[in-house]
Order: C-alpha cells, then structure tokens, then sequence
C-alpha cells in the first residue's frame, strides 16, 4: 500500500526530489549549486529569474522525433547543453520553471544518472518571489563549462512494447497524468484514437498542486490520498504517461518523490493510439 512505501535507501549525498524556496534561500550560495531556469527560450522567451539562474532551453530536451511531438533528444545534444550551464557531475542541481517543462527536465536528468544530485523547485518562480527573494531581468552565465559525463538510466524511460508485455503484471501500475475527459476518450485531441491504455488509472496532473497560480505540491497526505483514490498504489513500480510526455513529468517526478519506482513512457497516448495493433478502453473503466 502506498502508505506503507518508504523511498530505497538513499545514495550517498542523495537529493531531495523536492525543496522549497526556503531551502533556496538557505542554499543559493553553496559552492557546486547550479540553478537552472527552464524555458522555451525562442517561443516563449523568459523576461525574469531568480537571481543567479542560468537559462536552460527546454526544446534542447525534448522536441519532435519519429513523427511524435514531444521526445527525449540524443544525448551528446543534451549534454552539450549541461555543460554550456556549467553543469558537472558533482553539480547539485536545482530546477524551476513551468511545472510542466521544469519536471520533464528533472526526469531527463535522472535519465542521464544524475537524478540523485536533482531537486526541484517546488512553487517555482512564484514562490520565490512570494518569500521576497532576490530576481533579476537577465539570466546568469556560468563561470566556466561544465564538464558532465553522462550515465544513461535506460530503464527509467520505457516504450509502448515493454507496457505491452505488462499490462496484467500487478507490480506495475499505469497513471495516465490527462483530464478525465481524455482518459475517457470524450474528447480527443486530433485525430488519435481516443481513450486510455488498459488498466490504466486516471491521475490529473494538475489535482496534485494547488493551482495553476500557485504550483505548489498539496501535502503529502492529499497527494498519498489522490494516489490512493487512483488505485495507483497496487504496485511498486509505477509508469506515467499522458498525451505527449509533458503532463507526466511531473506525475513521474511525484511518483519518484513518494518512493515509487518511477518510469516514464515517452511516446505516451501519441505513440499508443497510433498502434493499431495495442489494445484502448474508452470510458472511466480501466479495463
């Protein structure tokens, strides 16, 4: 039962999947601390940061890759741009942005092995702000590159075979991070088949925070309820997937913060609706 999971024992010097901004203020100027601002730098270019923040360009991470919209990229590319940020291995990260592409970048670095130096920003910039912390109109530069090497966690990121083969597996649990009425399949974005993968349970991203306004994460005893209340702590480890691979980052980043075995399906309902050949449900039943 979920209540009952505890995370495995941690690494040595083992990160928090989650600090607030307290814990920013106490540690923004720890030698090693890299604090990155996630943007869509040319679509949607940021105007404010917190102070010492280097700019990370989201679409680096995650663009569009046999035929499907959102998907992680080659890592030398990634890399590339850690080091740019004047990450390194012993970097100890902390990431902020919109919730969405700021926990799809928590889980890329997880997926490069540095996932147990990674937190994120719970709150954000918002946040931030709201305890008066220092901002800035202009990102920081790194002193120097980086020199991260990386240590690819391919069991971390999962693909629509490998669900396949698990769907009566009771050790592993499906959460599909969309609105009940994709889940459901009453509306469908596009021209996808609509629906849910089976056995999936229904897990809205967005019933994890408080708001929109205010992206904070609910106590752990509402999220550990709306876990519940999903059925999504029938097994230990526990996949996220969505529409495109955005809204499950952050439902993988929580799974991860309440001691799951947290993996992700990249290629999420885009790729699932367009194989023909792998079962759908449409309605609120799982199966």
């Amino acid at each position: 039962a979920l209540a009952l999971l505890a995370p495995s024992a941690p690494l040595v010097a083992q990160a928090p999947v989650l600090v607030g901004a307290d814990w920013l203020r106490s540690h923004r100027a720890d030698p090693g601390l890299v604090l990155l601002h996630v943007a869509m730098v040319h679509q949607r270019p940021p105007t404010e940061f917190i102070e010492g923040a280097r700019v990370l360009d989201y679409m680096v991470f995650a663009d569009e890759a046999d035929g499907l919209s959102v998907q992680i990229q080659p890592v030398e590319r990634m890399v590339e741009a850690l080091r740019a940020a004047g990450v390194s291995n012993d970097s100890r990260v902390i990431v902020y942005g919109d919730p969405l592409l700021a926990a799809r970048i928590v889980m890329t670095l997880d997926y490069l092995g540095h996932g147990d130096h990674t937190s994120y920003l719970d709150g954000g910039l918002a946040a931030w702000k709201s305890g008066g912390g220092p901002v800035s109109a202009e990102a920081a530069a790194a002193a120097r590159p980086g020199t991260f090497e990386p240590n690819v966690r391919t069991d971390l990121v999962v693909d629509a075979d490998w669900i396949h083969t698990r769907l009566d597996d009771p050790s592993v649990s499906l959460v599909d991070a969309r609105p009940e009425d994709e889940y459901t399949g009453a509306r469908r974005p596009g021209e996808l088949r609509a629906g849910h993968i089976p056995g999936a349970y229904n897990l809205y991203w967005e019933d994890l925070i408080v708001s929109r306004d205010n992206p904070v994460l609910r106590t752990l005893d509402e999220v550990r309820a709306r876990y519940a209340a999903s059925g999504a702590e029938a097994g230990g480890t526990v996949v996220s997937y969505c529409y495109i691979g955005m809204r499950a980052s952050y439902a993988w980043m929580i799974s991860k913060h309440l001691g799951y075995d947290a993996r992700f399906y990249d290629g999420s309902w885009d790729e699932w609706a367009r194989r023909t050949d792998l079962p759908a449900v449409e309605g609120k039943e799982r199966r």
